[in-house]
């Protein structure tokens, strides 16, 4: 079990290039003063201090770029431990409309893997190649085909919370304002 979990820290340590998440909504008649000001308030909502999240906060040019982190429940073997996913989310904002963008996610510590490396690592050949790089050439096959197993049954959980994020970030640009 140790091995299990000092492997797919192993893993998490290599870096390269990783997926984006885009979109664009429209929000009729909501303009981008209203939006940015909704904007703002989920990332306080969202994250544990939006000072801290935040890296860019432009009202006039109607941006707000912040560095995330969430923790993902993952299971290796019969454990469940949580793991850090940290991203880049931008939030752009015009009249009756916004952009999001998730970007440079990495999981787990330290440097953390991309999800792009996470994924290739679902599959066997994947483990082979982030064990090396980790610096474990010669892992067993047992050894391979634990974390490939537990792989698959993980990585499906990133892109979801993902999801998540946008779907929240969705709702909360969609809602009425209250006129108290």
């Amino acid at each position: 079990m140790k091995k299990i979990l000092i492997a797919f820290m192993l893993l998490c340590s290599v870096s390269a290039f990783a997926k984006e998440y885009t979109e664009v909504v429209e929000v009729p008649g909501k303009n981008a003063d209203q939006l940015y000001s909704t904007a703002r308030e989920w990332f306080a909502e969202t994250f544990k201090s939006a000072d801290d999240v935040l890296q860019m906060d432009d009202p006039v040019a109607g941006k707000l770029i912040g560095k995330g982190l969430v923790k993902v429940p993952i299971v290796s073997g019969k454990y469940s431990v949580a793991t850090n996913m940290r991203f880049t989310i931008k939030v752009f904002v015009k009249d009756g409309r916004y952009k999001c963008d998730i970007t440079n996610i990495l999981i787990g510590g330290g440097e953390g893997a991309t999800i792009d490396e996470y994924e290739s690592a679902c599959g066997y050949e994947g483990v082979k190649i982030a064990l090396i790089k980790a610096g474990m050439p010669n892992a067993k096959d047992k050894m391979i085909n634990k974390i490939l197993a537990n792989n698959k049954v993980n990585f499906p959980r990133f892109p979801k919370e993902i999801e998540k994020i946008i779907e929240s970030l969705k709702v909360k640009m969609k809602s009425v304002e209250d006129d108290w």
